[in-house]
């Protein structure tokens, strides 16, 4: 018998080897992964309902290998390398760079370099 904090996932009437008909629970896919910014859904990303899902495919298809892919959308990425470019050709100076954005500029001016 499933655990009681797992019955109200989804079930379904199963008919066993043996005739009988039984309740099979099942776990939905796991959630699709999001922006650490803005917390939108990242594209190009597998999502799996077990870990070993989306860790038994190879790196290449795990994630986009543009920087920051993976974690950030398309827009947050160009507003940290546009953020990035200012402050590498000293339009702007670290701390003018809003608080959100300077831990992934602070990544991207060591990758520069």
């Amino acid at each position: 018998m499933p655990k009681r904090r797992e019955r109200s996932k989804s079930k379904k009437f199963r008919k066993t080897p043996g005739g009988e008909v039984a309740i099979h629970f099942f776990k939905g896919k796991g959630s699709k992964q999001e922006c650490a910014l803005c917390r939108h859904q990242l594209h190009g990303v597998p999502h799996g309902r077990k870990n070993f899902e989306v860790h038994t495919l190879s790196k290449t298809e795990r994630r986009p290998s543009a920087a920051f892919g993976g974690v950030l959308c398309g827009k947050c990425r160009r507003t940290i390398i546009e953020e990035t470019a200012k402050v590498k050709h000293g339009l702007k100076e670290m701390g003018e760079v809003d608080y959100v954005f300077k831990k992934f500029v602070e990544q991207a001016m060591q990758k520069a370099e």
